[in-house]
């Protein structure tokens, strides 16, 4: 199967890598030429920014009948504008060129705002400019159809090591639900994928076993022999994100059900 990788950084490099070993012909595009010399054997790359026009003659000879999985990131700058557009030409590309399926990587940070037990019908909170950009996202790749969003929780995994990331800081919330989500578990429901499509809808990836943050994180230090995280006293209710969807509508099953469990597998 062709399959076309667009934005491959630290998750796009993992799945490239399994998708090439499970036999499939994968393209991978970043927006320098010199960035490509990082891509794993036997992916082809691409340079393409979507911030610029595309030569659409070229890129729609990569994109036809591909299924096209969006690895394009917001960034921690705010900067709408700019990834709205990425992607509104993204899916006018995969339009133009025939492409059989885009497969979204979103972000359970569309939920930030909201408290208790979420899901896809989650009322989100558009006042919000994270919440807002990442929607607007969505429905520009929606503008393709079959188009499938998958939005994904806390990533960790190889070379991303939660005990890591929060050595030493202070956080907030600590008896609030853990949203957290390895990468195995996004490669195994991208494969899944790939024998179902073409296929619409909106999926939450995360987790599904409740654990708290400051019992996580503390298992976090531990695993990676760093200073443990500080909770501040204040803690709200927080969010749990239930992903219950993906599971009952493929049938899946994760890897890992509780996020602690992936930790070995962080390093």
């Amino acid at each position: 199967m062709k399959i076309v990788i667009i934005g491959c950084g630290w998750l796009g490099q993992q799945l490239a890598a399994d998708l090439v070993a499970q036999g499939h012909q994968v393209y991978a595009s970043r927006r320098s030429g010199s960035a490509l010399v990082d891509l794993p054997t036997g992916v082809t790359g691409f340079v393409l920014d979507l911030n610029i026009p595309a030569d659409q003659h070229t890129v729609a000879a990569i994109l036809h009948d591909a299924i096209v999985i969006c690895a394009v990131t917001p960034g921690r700058e705010q900067k709408s504008q700019h990834y709205i557009a990425a992607l509104q030409q993204l899916a006018t590309l995969a339009t133009v060129a025939g492409s059989r399926q885009i497969i979204h990587f979103s972000s359970t940070g569309i939920y930030h705002g909201l408290q208790g037990e979420v899901d896809e019908t989650a009322a989100i909170q558009m006042t919000e400019p994270r919440v807002s950009l990442l929607w607007q996202g969505e429905q520009a790749l929606q503008q393709f159809q079959p188009a499938i969003t998958l939005r994904l929780a806390g990533l960790m995994g190889p070379g991303r090591h939660p005990g890591r990331f929060a050595a030493g800081k202070v956080l907030p919330d600590a008896t609030a639900p853990v949203n957290m989500l390895h990468a195995a578990d996004i490669i195994a429901a991208v494969t899944l994928l790939l024998g179902v499509t073409p296929c619409n809808g909106v999926f939450n990836l995360s987790c599904p076993s409740t654990l708290l943050r400051q019992d996580f994180y503390q298992q976090a230090a531990v695993s990676a022999g760093t200073a443990p995280a500080i909770f501040a006293n204040e803690s709200t209710k927080g969010r749990k994100v239930n992903a219950e969807k993906f599971v009952r509508q493929f049938n899946f099953s994760y890897r890992f059900t509780v996020a602690s469990d992936a930790l070995t597998y962080c390093i």
